[in-house]
């Protein structure tokens, strides 16, 4: 007995000190990757003006909102920074609560619906995303509905749309699954293809990380390969998941970045995070950034993840890693350049090689410069004001490649590497 409790601690030990040796990441500043889409948005807010700083940080792309928008000049406000609202219409319906609630007012059998969608339209035309419906399956919350009765209340809305002066040009989106189903995302397109219903942006909801990522990038393959080219009078344009990041990966920079590249390698237009409750029972769909600030509006480590990315996203060049959980972003602009290394491995990696290749074309040949090694530590909620400087050094450019190295990276932990030539 005594031997086997031993075995077991010794196991648990070494289980939670596994180390990974002599990882490989090569960044080639020659060949740039084109199209780069963020994947960076959020949901809701209490006070958008207030957030002014972290938009202008965070470099969102698209903004989900239905019952937190105040006024039309909220909507303005948001693209005046590039970003895309999209206006979830059943968030201002109002949900039954429970299903077949028969105080509520049904989208089929009572006018209410139409008026919404024409008011919301009138306000905002073109100018938005218009998403009909949220998690219409499923959730009891949001409606449960049968699966024809959600079909006819999405072609309701959306018949109300095009049909209003300029909606022929709206941008729709839907289904707005709570999660993927293929034969419920392919029942809808079915329906839709057959109904002459133009869904100009396809949408759910996407929770899986970790290893459960490579069957969302099986899903899409299958998606945009096999079952869109099926149904080709739906229109489908773009794909911009309406909710991503579970709560149990919500502050974990590491595992949000993770995220992020499949999103991207899989050609996913878009994304919005979603919001959860914290430990204190709160949900952060407030003005946390989706918790990515904490109560008194200070910046946890999973700011900092979404910071980084985001100036990533210009000027993005490939890379070449030889260990599948260590992964880059890397970017340049007119003052130097940037390397993300994200170790989303449970594993302490020792040695890792950073090879920088063709500096050259930013720099003359002997050219003295300095490097800069940062950590963000994951903090889960508690706040983190700024990146951890853990190395510092002069290089100098006289070939076209420069090897560098991270002598220990801890696990689900983000690095972040300048080259610049201003010495500070």
């Amino acid at each position: 007995m005594i031997f086997t409790i031993i075995s077991v601690f010794i196991f648990c030990m070494m289980n939670s000190q596994r180390i990974k040796d002599s990882v490989s990441v090569d960044i080639d500043f020659n060949k740039k990757s084109l199209h780069v889409k963020s994947m960076s948005g959020f949901l809701h807010y209490d006070d958008i003006r207030a957030l002014q700083n972290n938009i202008m940080a965070l470099q969102p792309k698209y903004w989900r909102i239905g019952w937190s928008y105040k006024s039309i000049s909220d909507i303005n406000y948001l693209r005046s920074f590039n970003i895309t609202p999209i206006l979830v219409l059943s968030d201002i319906y109002a949900y039954p609560g429970k299903k077949n609630n028969k105080e509520w007012s049904h989208p089929l059998y009572t006018d209410r619906l139409k008026n919404i969608v024409t008011a919301e339209y009138q306000k905002f035309k073109n100018t938005v995303i218009y998403d009909i419906w949220n998690e219409p399956f499923h959730q009891e919350g949001f409606g449960d509905f049968d699966t024809d009765e959600y079909y006819q209340i999405f072609k309701k809305a959306h018949d109300i749309i095009r049909s209003l002066p300029g909606g022929d040009k709206a941008l729709i989106t839907g289904p707005s699954f709570d999660r993927y189903d293929e034969k419920e995302i392919e029942g809808f397109l079915n329906f839709c293809n057959k109904n002459n219903i133009r869904v100009d942006v396809l949408s759910w909801h996407e929770w899986r990380d970790q290893d459960y990522l490579k069957n969302f990038a099986k899903d899409v393959k299958k998606l945009k390969e096999v079952i869109l080219p099926k149904y080709p009078k739906v229109g489908i344009k773009k794909i911009v998941l309406g909710e991503i990041i579970n709560q149990y990966s919500q502050f974990s920079g590491s595992e949000i970045l993770e995220v992020f590249r499949y999103l991207e390698n899989n050609g996913i237009d878009g994304a919005c995070k979603g919001c959860w409750a914290e430990s204190n029972g709160v949900f952060n769909c407030n003005n946390s950034m989706n918790g990515l600030l904490d109560k008194n509006g200070n910046p946890r480590s999973v700011w900092w993840a979404y910071k980084l990315y985001g100036q990533s996203i210009k000027n993005r060049v490939k890379y070449i890693s030889n260990y599948e959980y260590v992964s880059a972003f890397a970017s340049y602009d007119n003052k130097g350049q940037y390397v993300i290394i994200n170790n989303n491995s449970g594993n302490k990696v020792i040695n890792t090689k950073i090879n920088l290749k063709n500096l050259f074309q930013f720099y003359k040949n002997g050219k003295t410069l300095e490097l800069k090694v940062y950590e963000v530590p994951n903090t889960n909620e508690s706040v983190l004001e700024s990146m951890i400087l853990i190395q510092k050094q002069k290089i100098s450019i006289g070939k076209n490649m420069i090897a560098l190295k991270i002598p220990s990276m801890t696990p689900k932990t983000v690095y972040y590497l300048t080259v610049s030539n201003n010495f500070k």
